[in-house]
């Protein structure tokens, strides 16, 4: 409680008990006043008693008011002695925190970026080795351009790269390469797949490889020149070099019954099998010639498709060959039942000569239990000469 709110108290009591005094006088009657005057002198005392006590309130809330102070400031004092004690103590916690954070931050900075140099060492080889792989892979680029460039070794690769999809999809006996079909002439097809006839012959299909390189080179060039003249000029001449491949192929290697009626253009590249799809007109050219053009992905389908087809006439091969192994399994059974009836017959024939002599035998026992073989003149004995040993050998 504050010096300003104990002097309020005080001045309200004074106020309190002035209302008393002058709430006492007026109920007193009128004809009193003039003849209580030694009433008014005591009321005189009581205010000179209360200005005593007001005075000693005064004194005491002076008193108070200098105690609060001294109070208050040796509090103030303390408290700022335990403040700057709490401060320099948060100091030297702070200090020592930083030192520790500022070692912390140090060695892990430190290791950080140790590792990071590490790291980008480790990715800077790593981009001087791609450097160097991407180096040899542009001299490969260009041997490739030059193989390419070349007709014969261009035909070559292509003929390599269809021998390897075929090695991998079917058996060495269901495919043939270099294949003469035409006995007239000297052509003869990159590859030919073996299909089997019912009749244990074998058909040809053939699958001749083609890489017109140079029209789908100027294509390329074109579309990434964006040069829409071109490009179309280029798309119809790549058009025009497949249909003049299209016509080798179909006069050369389409020869029925020895072939099929159809055969297979393959072109050793996705992307070149893409553009001659969008030539126009393109594939109706190719069906009335029939031939089928395929990239690698359509040809490893289409061999998967034979193969499937290898293995169901397989089966049938192999059915047909149990249904004969059955017909002969079936004969054979026949002679044998033959045989098995004759040897019951033979067996019944045996079992009844056995009863036949087992019955014999029982009345030939019977007979001899019938016989006397006593030592009297009337046996049997008698009849034989004394030297004479018995029948069994012994005496």
């Amino acid at each position: 409680m504050t010096e300003k709110t104990l002097i309020v108290i005080c001045i309200a009591l004074l106020l309190l008990v002035v209302l008393l005094l002058l709430v006492l006088i007026s109920r007193k009657p009128k004809g009193a006043q003039n003849g209580n005057d030694t009433g008014m002198d005591a009321v005189k005392e009581k205010l000179d008693k209360l200005g005593g006590v007001a005075d000693y309130t005064n004194k005491a809330i002076t008193s108070l008011g200098s105690m609060t102070e001294y109070r208050l400031n040796n509090m103030q004092k303390t408290v700022g002695e335990q403040l700057r004690y709490v401060a320099e103590n948060n100091q030297r916690a702070l200090d020592e925190i930083r030192r520790t954070v500022n070692d912390k931050l140090s060695e892990t900075l430190e290791s950080k970026l140790t590792e990071s140099y590490s790291v980008i060492q480790q990715r800077l080889e790593a981009v001087y080795r791609g450097i160097g792989e991407v180096q040899s892979l542009a001299a490969s680029v260009s041997d490739i351009k030059k193989v390419f460039s070349n007709v014969k070794l261009r035909g070559t690769w292509g003929e390599m790269q269809l021998g390897a999809l075929l090695s991998q999809m079917l058996a060495p006996n269901q495919y043939a390469a270099s294949v003469k079909l035409n006995p007239l002439t000297d052509s003869m097809v990159d590859f030919a797949v073996l299909l089997p006839e019912k009749n244990g012959a074998c058909v040809y299909l053939p699958i001749d490889s083609k890489f017109p390189i140079e029209e789908y080179q100027r294509l390329i060039d074109a579309e990434n020149a964006c040069n829409r003249e071109a490009e179309e000029r280029a798309l119809k001449n790549l058009g025009r070099a497949v249909k003049l491949q299209a016509d080798s192929i179909a006069s050369k290697y389409i020869l029925p019954p020895r072939t099929t009626d159809f055969a297979v253009m393959y072109l050793p590249i996705e992307s070149l099998y893409a553009e001659v799809l969008k030539i126009p007109d393109l594939s109706e050219y190719l069906s009335l010639r029939r031939i089928l053009v395929c990239g690698p992905t359509n040809l490893s389908a289409l061999l998967s498709t034979l193969q499937t087809g290898f293995k169901v006439s397989a089966i049938e091969r192999r059915s047909q060959e149990l249904w004969q192994l059955l017909a002969v399994f079936k004969h054979e059974f026949g002679k044998f039942t033959d045989v098995l009836e004759k040897t019951q017959k033979k067996l019944q024939e045996a079992q009844d000569t056995i009863e036949n002599a087992a019955g014999r035998t029982r009345i030939i026992a019977k007979k001899l239990k019938d016989v006397d073989l006593g030592s009297s003149g009337g046996g049997l004995l008698s009849d034989f000469p004394a030297d004479t040993p018995p029948a069994d050998g012994k005496y």
